[in-house]
């Protein structure tokens, strides 16, 4: 049974607390990497925070940025700002140099609350960035330039604001297919909406518990990994990132009925050696993302593990997570599913023109339910009316439906990348590399990775009489972008295959060039270490 959206009597995150400190105010709300809270301790910590944040001058519309990992306190800024009205803007911790300089501009935050691992990268941009940002510290550890978050004053009131669902909530940047990251605008009834398809999606019951691996400043942490399971009324678990040796261990540890590895996170499990404590778990289903995972792995991971699936389609444009989504009893299980009721599909042709089933084109989505789709993105009208041209979402992701309108999605449009769970923008990168100097020309394009998803292969055309050290470009571009966009090949041609009526390049032909000298950085720098290191300076 598909719940409506009259059913649904929650406008905002702060009406869904109120209801579960009313409902259980004792019960586990959250552990976050051993920090647990119960409902009415959330409660408190939220209230305070938001005193302390109105007191920084913070008002309703204006924005709070965070930029940590998985932590308490990501969870209490987050509701904190919508007490108030503010605006969350949750960074991600792989963001440096060019790319974290660029987002702060762009998303103008009133206030910074970071942590130690984060404040290294944030300080080499200071300089950059408004010098009226006031930066809080997540730490015991004082550090010059920012105030100490447990110092922020906690007495008194917070204003009172009236919160409807078509207000601004939060900016999710995510990787677009041109230029730098582009700022989803989601209202505040996206955030419920998706807190209520994780209920339906998962026929979520009272003995169920939730574990989390995903990154709560992505929709896929904040929407599944906590707000879903909250919404329910079962407890949810952090860690503060995957690890592949710990994985079951954490599982048992926390009684998880639901938990969501998704990408190379499958692959990684299923790479595991294989042993009788496979299934020694009480996990009933698990968050799937199969179609960016090699078959093999795909196919494995569910009767290896002894697991249902609730394969999906999402995007933060669509109003975050499970837009579209299967059942566990689906008799098409690698299928990403339906709608069901919450949103119009369409493959795109010529013109936007449907296409009959089987036939591949662009994933196009429209609301059903009002206030669950991106307002807009932030400080970018045109890009905002493109992406919604002919009145539909234009997602740039490819698939078909079928017959019976299950949604197959088959890959992105050229200029998307998938690279370790990102969205990644082909432009983006291309636009860094290419100051380096030497580089006349250079187009990336993402290749499949052993693992799933995708690694990125950078074809140069070099400047006249100039030679470019692949090692020293690699690492002059760690200090300009996240770990994850780095390159993994670079190759060197002297002209690029273009069309003959628009002379554009031709990516899908340099992707198929066989038989060229291909540097490759893993076998350059033994191992994937350089870009570890670049996800800790």
């Amino acid at each position: 049974m598909e719940l409506a959206d009259s059913t649904v009597p929650h406008n905002s995150v702060i009406d869904i607390l109120r209801a579960r400190v009313t409902q259980g105010p004792d019960t586990l709300a959250v552990n976050v990497v051993g920090r647990g809270l119960s409902c009415a301790e959330l409660a408190d910590q939220v209230e305070r925070c938001a005193v302390g944040l109105a007191s920084c001058g913070v008002a309703k519309g204006d924005r709070v940025a965070t930029m940590l990992f998985n932590c308490v306190e990501q969870i209490v800024v987050w509701f904190a700002a919508a007490r108030i009205g503010a605006v969350w803007v949750p960074l991600n911790v792989g963001l440096m140099g060019d790319d974290l300089a660029y987002t702060l501009n762009d998303a103008a935050p009133r206030v910074l609350v970071t942590d130690s691992d984060c404040a290294d990268k944030l300080d080499t941009i200071r300089g950059r960035v408004d010098p009226a940002l006031q930066c809080f510290l997540v730490a015991e550890t004082p550090r010059s330039g920012y105030g100490a978050f447990s110092t922020l004053p906690r007495a008194g009131s917070a204003p009172e604001v009236t919160l409807a669902r078509h207000d601004e909530a939060a900016i999710i940047y995510t990787g677009g297919t041109t230029g730098m990251p582009k700022g989803v605008v989601l209202p505040h009834f996206a955030w419920v909406a998706a807190a209520c398809r994780y209920v339906q999606a998962f026929e979520v019951g009272p003995g169920d518990s939730h574990y989390s691996v995903l990154p709560l400043f992505h929709v896929g942490g904040s929407m599944i990994g906590f707000l879903g399971p909250f919404l329910a009324g079962i407890p949810t678990h952090f860690d503060r990132w995957f690890s592949v040796k710990d994985f079951w261990r954490r599982v048992r540890e926390t009684g998880a009925t639901i938990i969501d590895p998704i990408g190379t996170m499958v692959s990684l499990l299923c790479q595991a050696p294989a042993g009788p404590a496979d299934r020694d778990h009480r996990v009933r289903l698990t968050l799937a993302v199969l179609s960016q995972v090699p078959k093999q792995f795909a196919d494995e991971f569910p009767k290896r593990f002894g697991i249902g699936l609730v394969n999906v389609y999402s995007l933060s444009e669509s109003g975050g997570t499970l837009i579209v989504r299967n059942r566990p009893d689906s008799p098409k299980l690698m299928s990403n599913g339906k709608p069901w009721g919450w949103c119009d599909i369409r493959i795109g042709g010529e013109g936007d023109r449907p296409l009959a089933p089987g036939k591949i084109g662009e994933i196009l989505l429209r609301p059903v339910v009002p206030d669950t789709f991106m307002l807009r993105y932030h400080n970018n009208p045109d890009k905002t009316l493109e992406t919604f041209r002919n009145l539909w979402l234009h997602t740039g992701d490819l698939g078909y439906l079928d017959d019976e309108g299950y949604l197959f999605f088959t890959g992105r449009h050229a200029h998307w990348m998938r690279c370790r769970g990102e969205n990644v923008s082909a432009y983006e990168v291309e636009g860094i590399i290419s100051r380096y100097p030497g580089v006349r020309e250079v187009i990336a394009v993402g290749v499949p990775a052993p693992l799933g998803d995708e690694d990125i292969k950078a074809f140069i055309i070099a400047e006249p009489g100039a030679i470019i050290e692949p090692r020293g470009l690699v690492l002059w571009c760690r200090d300009r972008m996240a770990a994850f966009k780095l390159p993994r090949y670079v190759v060197f041609l002297e002209e690029f295959p273009r069309s003959t009526t628009k002379r554009e390049v031709e990516r899908h032909k340099l992707k198929a060039l066989a038989g060229l000298e291909v540097w490759d950085a893993e076998q350059a720098f033994g191992g994937r270490g350089y870009r570890a290191s670049a996800a800790k300076r």
